[in-house]
């Protein structure tokens, strides 16, 4: 389509059948018995100077990093495009199916191979979709402010639980990105924030786009086009209301949505992609009294388009003696036993099912003499915008020094991106002495035990070193 720049948005439905189960161990892992919100895949095409870019954002929890490749290329092989034009986010939205590879149980196998044909139908669908309405566009961006997070990682009685502190600072802003044709009609709002969405909680055995599905359609709803949430660097901001506690949290959930999605509308109606404050005149023959006029914005140039990718190996604190890993091994195999055959209540098998598969992983590791973890780095340009993910559970701190050093006047950072296989907290998050291997800890980001390919706790340096990385790929798209 040339060297101007060209959108299309669309958005398929993605709802699982009613039986699976949720991502979760010690809350959030019941089977799901109704659909509360539709749970969608929501996708933009952009042609450019450089070829093509596409973005889905989804409502999921966490993918695991084959099953988002192996959406990714599909993705890729629809539009023709290279594998690392294609960026996949996740809402990470705990009201959400558990995918294979996020402790598939043998009497969930046959749902979730039914839902993984449904997501990659959305997914690929969504983007065949956007790609054919495409059409000349132009892109303005803008920043908000939003306060429903609140930082969770709380001190209580001398320890750390996961909890709120809300005098603690957080990323409040709204990122927003605003797609237009050229007469300014929106094609697409992609709006950036970070925060769990859990405002629908644990009792609530439904599936729902919780808060940033309100959001979307309030968008929706106020300016019209499509609109995509991109989950930021939330892995350690709740919402400010809590997780929620409620059987129905219908009225929580829409409150937030409508906040944080009234931001949105706030900023995107004060960006203008066609007209321009033009020079300041007087009204026929009023001398004293001058107007602005909207001017028309020349037509628009070559846009550059273009997209990096990069894997990093990142170490994990040392692994135990040999003799100690197989006795885990036979410990935790021998509670699954335990809790099963005493008929344990569910998170107390979820929780021993999750620990026995990852001491056998340890194990593994430790007869191999060692493990690394694949860190994926993944930015994409378009114009003079900058969208940066990982394939982590980012802290928000992390997000804000990327977007601080970033070349580019506005920088998008996203966690949860191609996929999402640890928590990746700072070297000063890590737990007073360091992390344990039989430590006992309340705050998710300190139980590496229950992502499914982490074997233990990442380096204190992981951080520092995929805040490097990802600004050195930013600056490879200048």
């Amino acid at each position: 389509m040339g060297s101007t720049l060209h959108c299309g948005a669309a958005r398929r439905t993605i709802n699982p059948p009613l039986g699976i189960g949720k991502i979760g161990g010690r809350l959030f892992g019941e089977p799901i018995q109704a659909v509360e919100s539709d749970l969608t895949a929501t996708a933009l095409v952009l042609d450019g100077a450089g070829g093509t870019v596409a973005i889905v954002a989804v409502d999921l929890c966490s993918v695991d990093t084959a099953v988002a490749l192996d959406l990714r290329r599909r993705v890729a092989d629809a539009l023709c495009v290279p594998i690392t034009h294609v960026l996949l986010n996740e809402s990470h939205d705990h009201s959400t199916p558990a995918l294979p590879g996020y402790y598939a149980e043998w009497y969930e196998g046959e749902f979730k191979q039914e839902y993984l044909a449904t997501l990659r139908s959305g997914v690929v669908g969504a983007a065949v979709d956007a790609a054919e309405r495409r059409r000349p566009a132009r892109i303005g961006t803008g920043w908000g402010e939003s306060w429903i997070g609140v930082y969770r990682r709380e001190l209580r009685d001398g320890a750390w639980v996961l909890g709120e502190v809300p005098d603690h600072p957080i990323d409040s802003t709204v990122g927003v990105i605003r797609v237009d044709d050229l007469d300014g009609n929106p094609i697409a709002t992609l709006f950036r924030y970070s925060a769990h969405p859990v405002t629908v909680g644990a009792r609530a055995a439904v599936a729902s786009s919780d808060f940033p599905g309100v959001a979307r359609d309030t968008v929706e709803r106020s300016l019209g086009g499509v609109a995509l949430f991109l989950q930021g660097c939330g892995g350690n901001v709740n919402p400010r209301v809590g997780i929620g506690y409620e059987i129905d949290c219908r009225d929580t959930k829409n409150r937030v949505g409508l906040e944080l999605g009234g931001e949105v509308v706030k900023v995107a109606a004060g960006i203008r992609t066609n007209t321009k404050p033009g020079e300041r005149t007087p009204l026929g023959n009023v001398p004293n009294i001058l107007f602005t006029p909207w001017a028309p914005v020349p037509a628009p140039g070559p846009t550059p388009v273009a997209a990096v990718e990069q894997t990093i190996a990142l170490a994990y604190v040392p692994l135990p003696p040999l003799d100690r890993a197989r006795a885990l091994a036979g410990q935790w195999q021998a509670s699954l036993d335990e809790r099963r055959a005493r008929g344990a209540q569910d998170w107390e098998v979820r929780v021993a099912v999750k620990m026995d598969r990852w001491a056998k992983r340890l194990l593994v590791a430790v007869e191999a003499g060692g493990a690394t973890f694949d860190l994926n780095l993944h930015a994409l340009r378009i114009g003079d915008v900058a969208i940066a993910g990982m394939n982590v559970e980012t802290f928000f701190q992390t997000g804000l020094a990327i977007r601080e050093q970033s070349p580019f006047p506005d920088t998008f950072v996203l966690g949860y991106t191609n996929g999402s296989t640890a928590y990746l907290p700072r070297a000063e998050d890590q737990p007073e002495g360091g992390w344990q291997l039989e430590g006992t800890y309340a705050l998710p980001d300190q139980l590496p035990q229950f992502h499914p390919r982490q074997v233990l706790a990442l380096h204190p340096s992981s951080e520092r070193r995929a805040l490097d990385a990802t600004v050195a790929l930013l600056r490879q798209l200048t």
